[in-house]
């Protein structure tokens, strides 16, 4: 069995502001709103590419979002719907809509192992930038994300903010306006591999933009980023897109897509 295990946001889906920065407005579908407004869009070639790619392998969400928040995404809901789907950054893992108890209590017993998420929230209060924040958000009791204004998030420095979580067994990653900070044992490759060895996948190809999708890429049997993708400033060797923004969800999903075929048939590849 293959597998394609991939990041949502900035991967395969868009907000507005990331249409208007790298283009691919035409022909994309709204997929998630919030209190009317409009959230994420994803392109009709990308919609295209996941219904092959869902109906040959197993695909498989990883996102960062909590369960509540994946479950906005109406495309996953209504079209494609994936019997597996991993969210909060790998601390959740549901099978048909529902929790795995026995990832949920193995994720539990290895947080015991971390600094405390509300000794955490006492530490990053007391940092400069979280005076710039517009609100701080938990997740589940998992993690914290701090949610700042176009103005101020140029004002974040990402690579510090990285070394200090690490400091702390902690991840943080700066994703659009929102920063997160997320406890070590929290990890999207961890929670695929799981599924890896629970259902006898082969292979696994696997996608992600940000630095929290570097495990992801770095051991799935083939991964990419996004031509824009955060990881690429820090890892500039993982293989990546040539196009950024929508266009780049297209030409992974395609890629993945022409991985189907005999090998002999295949286009040249597109990264």
């Amino acid at each position: 069995m293959k597998a394609f295990a991939s990041d949502l946001d900035r991967t395969l889906i868009y907000s507005k502001k990331m249409i208007d920065t790298y283009g691919g407005e035409a022909g994309c579908q709204l997929i998630e709103t919030l209190d009317g407004r409009e959230i994420s869009f994803i392109s009709e070639k990308t919609r295209e590419n996941l219904r092959k790619i869902h109906e040959k392998m197993l695909f498989i969400p990883v996102t960062t979002r909590t369960t509540e928040q994946y479950k906005r995404i109406t495309f996953f809901q209504e079209a494609v719907i994936p019997e597996y789907a991993i969210t909060t950054n790998g601390g959740c893992i549901l099978k048909n809509g529902s929790p795995i108890r026995e990832w949920s209590s193995f994720i539990d017993g290895q947080l015991q192992s971390c600094m405390p998420i509300k000794d955490m929230l006492e530490e990053i209060a007391k940092l400069p930038l979280s005076q710039l924040a517009e609100r701080v958000r938990t997740a589940h009791h998992y993690f914290v994300y701090l949610i700042f204004s176009e103005e101020n998030v140029g004002k974040i420095n990402a690579s510090a903010a990285k070394a200090w979580a690490a400091d702390k067994g902690w991840q943080a990653s700066l994703q659009g306006r929102k920063l997160y900070f997320i406890p070590e044992p929290l990890n999207k490759w961890r929670a695929v591999d799981y599924l890896k060895n629970r259902l006898n996948i082969d292979e696994v190809y696997a996608a992600g933009d940000s630095l929290l999708d570097f495990d992801l890429i770095a051991q799935a049997d083939y991964g990419v980023s996004p031509a824009h993708g955060e990881v690429l400033q820090h890892h500039p060797d993982l293989n990546a897109t040539v196009r950024p923004g929508m266009q780049s969800a297209d030409d992974i999903t395609e890629h993945i897509v022409n991985l189907l075929i005999p090998a002999s048939q295949r286009k040249q590849t597109i990264f």
